[in-house]
């Protein structure tokens, strides 16, 4: 059970109800983590500015930056997170077997090499606290340094948003199946 209710617009100040509408107005609904960050409502309105950028504004391809959110999500075990965006990735065209190779934290070799590079990239930044250089040279010289800044920033960003649904236990929404396994 989750351990903050969502906020509703009516229970924020008229002067909070723009930070409501500003995370309608980008996601078409406030769920997951912005019900509960909504408890901050200036907060959460400053996280769903980053998150729009990294999520709709950054120039990678759906199914990459898809990819990258639910390697974030599996490596630090956060079901709702991952579930929201395997759906996301399916629709965007990432292969059955990849969401599956990550959600089971199978090895990634068989992926196909963009994938594998994002994932690996991922998984060190987080995994370890580091990438090696061979991996962050291949991600700056495929994707530029200004792309690369906002790949870690997306892992970043999805760090900080499943640690929110972790910390409140935000329940899985309707409709939702957890994937990730151990």
């Amino acid at each position: 059970m989750a351990r903050l209710n969502n906020i509703n617009r009516d229970e924020l100040s008229s002067s909070d109800q723009e930070y409501y509408d500003s995370i309608v107005g980008s996601r078409g609904s406030v769920r997951g983590p912005y019900g509960v960050l909504l408890h901050s409502p200036d907060l959460a309105s400053r996280i769903a500015h980053t998150g729009t950028y990294v999520r709709f504004e950054l120039d990678l391809p759906e199914s990459l930056k898809e990819t990258v959110i639910i390697t974030a999500a599996r490596e630090i075990r956060n079901q709702y997170e991952f579930a929201a965006h395997a759906r996301l990735a399916r629709a965007a065209g990432v292969a059955e077997s990849t969401i599956t190779t990550i959600a089971q934290g199978k090895s990634i070799d068989s992926l196909p090499e963009d994938e594998k590079l994002l994932v690996t990239y991922a998984q060190q930044l987080i995994r370890d606290h580091k990438i090696q250089d061979d991996v962050f040279n291949a991600v700056s010289e495929k994707y530029g340094i200004k792309k690369t800044v906002d790949i870690t920033a997306l892992i970043g960003h999805y760090l900080l948003v499943g640690q929110i649904l972790s910390a409140f236990e935000v329940d899985l929404a309707e409709g939702m199946t957890a994937e990730i396994t151990d």
